[in-house]
């Protein structure tokens, strides 16, 4: 009897040891480059007027091509998302601009704030898959077709339409002879390829969703930190 309860007190300590140091290591690995990230973002979404996408860059309003330059810091939304594998979360930035939605992404390498991609006004953020590098971005079409475009961050920079879907019918009305194409690389490619290529890719992990923040002093504590 006495040898079972040691037994199962062993048991015990060693689950608490498997517990405690995981969330210690985690913990550790939020170290310096983790804070100054969050520290940069904190003081990036902080100014009284900041750039969602690059100062100058032309982005679709209805159809209509506009030229950007600055946005009010207070009608920001901000969400962080771990997109590549190095621990240190990007900055997911957006705003409305007219009738469109604009956002933009930062990462954080080295000690140094970088704009990694800037989307051009005619689609959103669809997504990510966690830490593969890859994120979705849906691009309006015509009347009923969508470009389903997978961007791949790598290091500072993202390459654009790694994958790309082409949904003929992605608006729920119909899109009479048009059919769904797929494309890797803009090389076009059979659905079971496109669907093999992507899930390798991605590690066959499920899309993430990002909720967005609106950019208060309060949300900032809150999420940057």
């Amino acid at each position: 009897m006495k040898t079972t309860k040691r037994f199962k007190a062993f048991l015990l300590l060693i689950l608490c040891v498997a517990l405690v140091f995981p969330r210690m290591d985690s913990s550790a690995a939020r170290s310096a480059q983790y804070y100054q990230a969050m520290k940069a973002y904190k003081t990036w979404l902080g100014r009284k007027t900041v750039c969602v996408i690059q100062r100058g860059q032309q982005y679709y309003d209805d159809e209509i091509k506009r030229t950007y330059s600055t946005s009010n810091a207070s009608d920001v939304k901000f969400a962080l998302a771990y997109l590549d594998n190095d621990g240190i979360p990007e900055l997911i930035i957006s705003t409305k601009q007219g009738s469109s939605v604009i956002y933009g992404i930062l990462t954080f390498k080295k000690g140094k704030l970088y704009r990694a991609y800037n989307s051009r006004g005619n689609g959103y953020f669809g997504g990510y898959y966690y830490k593969t590098g890859y994120f979705l971005e849906n691009i309006y079409g015509g009347s009923t077709e969508m470009y389903r475009h997978y961007n791949r961050l790598s290091k500072t920079e993202v390459q654009r339409m790694v994958f790309c879907k082409y949904d003929a019918n992605a608006r729920g009305q119909s899109a009479t002879g048009k059919q769904d194409r797929y494309y890797i690389n803009r090389n076009k490619v059979s659905k079971s390829t496109f669907m093999s290529k992507l899930q390798s890719a991605t590690k066959g992990k499920t899309k993430s969703s990002i909720k967005l923040y609106q950019n208060t002093a309060a949300n900032r504590d809150k999420i940057l930190k």
